[in-house]
């Protein structure tokens, strides 16, 4: 199947989906009218309230990360959609890069959609409010599917990865990236960790132990999976994907910790893997 015949029922859907949704795009305002709401609104930043102005100064100079630049090196197709855009930058670069594609931003916070589209103006239309449990495209439309630093804070992981098949073409790619595990630093505060447990324990003190709770104030932020490369493909391939690619983030300012990472790139921060639909999801949870 070539991507133009992908393409046009896919975009169709979309017209006719995001006419109503779209953010900023509801009748009777005029373009002046849309920006000055936005300019007026503030939006929720890493737990806190910024208004427009303090997210174009902190935000708008954002560059890509290296496991954001290893992702965008496994996409193909001609419609991509990234679920869990945050503030679109990755959504931005992409369609700068490949101007050929059409590059969708979906994410279920609104303060995100309405921020990527403070940020990218130009690519407003592009952005959407939608759950990764109910993605509002037609069956097989889609060629490429991105899921970055999203399973980890997923209670219904599983749920979210049949949406993806069920959207995806037979033959499209699904890229996915995680918190890596076996991450060096990880291993290395883990062991320190419970190293402290057991002085604790022989002191008749109690342990310690701290949920992976990044932010209080988004309900989200949080760490309920840790997958290593064998349990997330487990979860891909029972539900209708095949193995394509695997590989770490390995960029780092420092140069020793570069070095190192170069060497041993498993002991990464980030774990990218890429698989490609062969079967439909089996719909029941096991």
């Amino acid at each position: 199947m070539t991507g133009g015949r992908v393409a046009k029922p896919f975009l169709h859907h979309f017209a006719m989906k995001s006419a109503a949704h779209q953010l900023g795009t509801m009748p009777g305002r005029t373009d002046a009218e849309v920006h000055q709401m936005s300019d007026a609104a503030s939006f929720q930043v890493d737990g806190h309230r910024r208004s427009a102005d303090q997210c174009r100064s902190q935000l708008a100079a954002q560059q890509l990360l290296d496991r954001q630049v290893r992702v965008m090196a496994l996409i193909e197709g001609a419609v991509v959609v990234d679920v869990g855009c945050g503030a679109g930058l990755f959504v931005h670069e992409a369609s700068r890069r490949f101007p050929d594609k059409t590059i969708i931003g979906v994410d279920a916070s609104d303060d995100d959609i309405r921020l990527a589209q403070l940020l990218h103006p130009q690519l407003a239309g592009r952005f959407r409010r939608m759950s990764a449990y109910r993605l509002e495209f037609a069956e097989a439309s889609v060629d490429c599917i991105t899921l970055q630093e999203v399973l980890e804070h997923l209670e219904g992981a599983a749920l979210a990865i049949k949406e993806a098949n069920r959207v995806l073409r037979p033959g499209g790619v699904l890229v996915v990236s995680v918190p890596n595990p076996f991450y060096v630093w990880r291993i290395v505060t883990f062991v320190a960790a419970e190293i402290a447990n057991l002085v604790r324990r022989r002191r008749g003190r109690p342990a310690r132990l701290e949920a992976e709770i990044l932010s209080p104030d988004a309900a989200w932020d949080r760490h309920v999976h840790a997958w290593t490369p064998q349990t997330l493909l487990a979860l891909l391939e029972v539900n209708g994907f095949v193995y394509v690619d695997h590989g770490y983030e390995n960029g780092a300012a420092n140069p020793l910790r570069r070095w190192f990472l170069t060497v041993l790139p498993f002991l990464g921060p980030t774990l990218i893997l890429a698989v490609r639909k062969a079967a439909p999801a089996p719909s029941a949870l096991v």
